[in-house]
């Protein structure tokens, strides 16, 4: 299984991650303030897709379930620069190609693992799908319509309560909080980050 993992690592890197990291599953945290802040203050794709609070898998089970997996594998994109995820007149449109990167990973590296035997693997990325991947206002499926992404759409980290930060520290990269108002000349990076559980 470790040479797996480290197969893995290698293909999260050659596909474009800055930083992958083979790490026990169990650093992945979820935490209920995180989810909370989906709600407070409102995120903007709140009750508008399927894969975002308040739709998203609920936070016991995904306690329950990450308690299963031995194994993840975290992964990062450097943004740059990272004025695409400070400057406000660019953030939208950087936000949604970073975005879509982190979704690609996750499924390349989801469908290798579920192809090399580990057939529970599961993958969550950055950002809402629905700003990722479709464009939509609102998820087709909340309208009763047909996902166009399904082997790509999925949860972010963040959806389903993961304390990114905590875990991304914990790992030892340097990550920095981005809001509204930050000085973007004080952000010397921005990170894209997706994890994979594997069993």
């Amino acid at each position: 299984m470790l040479r797996d993992l480290e197969r893995f690592r290698e293909k999260a890197i050659e596909l474009g991650s800055s930083m992958a990291q083979v790490i026990p599953a169990g650093w992945a945290q979820i935490d209920e303030r995180v989810r909370l802040k989906c709600a407070i203050p409102l995120c903007t794709n709140y009750g508008k897709c399927f894969f975002c609070p308040p739709h998203a898998p609920s936070l016991e089970s995904m306690k329950s379930a990450l308690s299963r997996y031995r194994h993840a594998l975290l992964f990062a994109l450097d943004v740059t620069p990272s004025e695409q995820f400070t400057v406000r007149s660019v953030q939208r449109q950087a936000l949604a190609e970073w975005a879509r990167k982190c979704f690609e990973i996750v499924g390349r590296i989801e469908t290798l693992a579920f192809g090399s035997g580990y057939y529970l693997a599961m993958g969550f990325a950055q950002a809402s799908c629905r700003k990722a991947l479709c464009g939509q206002d609102t998820c087709l499926l909340l309208g009763g319509g047909n996902c166009p992404y399904p082997l790509k759409a999925r949860p972010s980290m963040e959806a389903v309560g993961m304390d990114v930060y905590g875990l991304v520290t914990k790992v030892g990269w340097k990550i920095y909080p981005i809001y509204r108002s930050v000085n973007p000349l004080e952000v010397p990076r921005a990170l894209s980050v997706g994890i994979v559980f594997i069993h």
